[in-house]
């Protein structure tokens, strides 16, 4: 009889180490899983919208680089979101010769002078496929987190994968598609610093730098942009002036009515138009 009390406290006394051990497991398990939320949600201030700003508007300087050539240009910035942004090309400071409108349909090439146009559809071929659209302009512009194809970049904490370099802290969509994104913060997930892009043999950066706040809301006025693929790059720098929020007063879309609208071959003439 005792033999069978010492082997049953032993069974117990082993069920309850092993009961035990699980239970720390299983803490320890429960514990990293919400650091790892508590650090993903860190991001959401970088993907979100501020609910309380809905346009931005500001002078440009735009310094585009491309074959050895560098124009320098002046113009204006209007972004109204969800609905357009528009990047306006003034003569001498005063008239509007040109101006390159995002909106959800697509991206239009405007030469107001000789009133004429070229959409860019994003519902066409390899666009479409990588995941390209109207939400992957915008976020670019008003310095956010996105995930192609997709509308909203934040509905889940595992939307993410993060990861420390030695100066800045890399973000990047859980599931890749054909475009491949990378986003650069500050070690403490409060500026995104740059967004990284490749699809096949094109490559781009998006760098963002002097942060400046405009009543409550933190935004870069510095964006340098680079495109590249096979053997040509274009880069161009923005600088931004005169920021504001609160510029509501402009129409949204241009009224395209009394444009006639242009052949995907006439396209070059227009851009020559930004060189």
């Amino acid at each position: 009889m005792r033999t069978r009390s010492y082997l049953y406290l032993a069974v117990v006394a082993l069920l309850s180490l092993s009961l035990a051990g699980c239970r720390t497991k299983q803490t320890a398990e429960n514990a990293a899983a919400f650091t790892k939320r508590q650090r993903n949600e860190q991001l959401i201030p970088l993907a979100q919208y501020p609910t309380d700003v809905q346009t931005m508007t500001a002078k440009t300087t735009i310094t585009l680089d491309y074959e050895g050539h560098s124009t320098t240009l002046k113009g204006r910035l209007r972004m109204r979101r969800d609905e357009v942004i528009q990047m306006s090309i003034t003569a001498l400071g005063l008239v509007e010769v040109a101006s390159i409108e995002f909106t959800p349909k697509g991206t239009y090439l405007i030469d107001r002078v000789n009133k004429r146009y070229v959409l860019l559809d994003y519902s066409s071929g390899l666009i479409s496929y990588a995941g390209i659209n109207f939400n992957t302009v915008q976020a670019l512009f008003w310095n956010r987190l996105f995930i192609p194809g997709e509308k909203e970049a934040w509905n889940n904490v595992g939307n993410f994968v993060l990861s420390d370099t030695d100066t800045q802290c890399l973000v990047e969509p859980s599931r890749q598609r054909m475009l491949k994104c990378k986003f650069f913060t500050d070690n403490n997930y409060k500026q995104l610093q740059q967004t990284d892009l490749t699809l096949q043999q094109y490559a781009a950066s998006w760098r963002y730098e002097q942060f400046e706040t405009i009543d409550t809301y933190t935004f870069p006025t510095m964006h340098d942009v680079s495109v590249s693929g096979d053997t040509h790059a274009i880069g161009a720098h923005i600088d931004l002036t005169g920021v504001s929020i609160l510029d509501t007063g402009w129409n949204g879309t241009t009224d395209l009515s009394r444009y006639k609208k242009a052949d995907l071959e006439q396209l070059m003439s227009i851009i020559e138009m930004f060189r």
